[in-house]
């Protein structure tokens, strides 16, 4: 016993760290089980019954259904008339010269989407140039407005020796059906 209270005089200031470390230690376990525990279980309760709820379908279905309505309009404005076709074409291939590429062999094809009121348009063309301009190509693309999907893509080096690349694009345009 005589050992310890030797080693706590020599050490007091080491002494006094850990004992303030042990109250900490203690006032933190009790915070969390007194306080925080109890609203965790009230939490994971109600996120289980939300679950549930989602999970059997119930809940409020008249907010769901509006909600739905409300996403599919937003869906749909965002696709231009199908008279807009030319301008969307002539956007897209202008964003290609714009970043330095050259055009070529563009072709495209109408599907009818069987509900919707949409139509979309499959476009395939190939660039060429620097990898750096077909970067900032893709990147144009993604800040289109309108609704433009890059399905296809494949990308081949002309030669070893140049950064010029090759690249082959299939995008799809969906359009409207009929005007709004």
């Amino acid at each position: 016993m005589k050992l310890i209270l030797d080693i706590m005089r020599a050490r007091r200031k080491s002494m006094l760290l850990l004992g303030l470390l042990l109250l900490l230690n203690l006032l933190l376990a009790a915070y969390l089980l007194l306080w925080q525990s109890p609203g965790m279980e009230e939490l994971q309760i109600r996120r289980n019954e939300q679950q549930r709820l989602l999970a059997s379908g119930g809940g409020d279905i008249s907010g769901q259904y509006r909600q739905g309505i409300s996403d599919l309009a937003t869906f749909q404005g965002m696709a231009p008339p199908r008279k807009s076709f030319a301008r969307v074409v002539g956007e897209i291939l202008k964003a290609a010269q714009d970043s330095g590429l050259a055009v070529s062999g563009v072709t495209y094809k109408p599907n009818p989407v069987p509900s919707g009121g949409l139509v979309d348009y499959s476009l395939t063309f190939s660039v060429a140039g620097k990898y750096a301009e077909v970067k900032s190509y893709f990147a144009d693309l993604q800040r289109f407005k309108e609704l433009v999907v890059v399905d296809q893509f494949s990308l081949a080096g002309m030669r070893t020796t140049e950064e010029m690349v090759d690249l082959k694009l299939t995008l799809t345009i969906y359009l409207q059906a009929v005007a709004p």
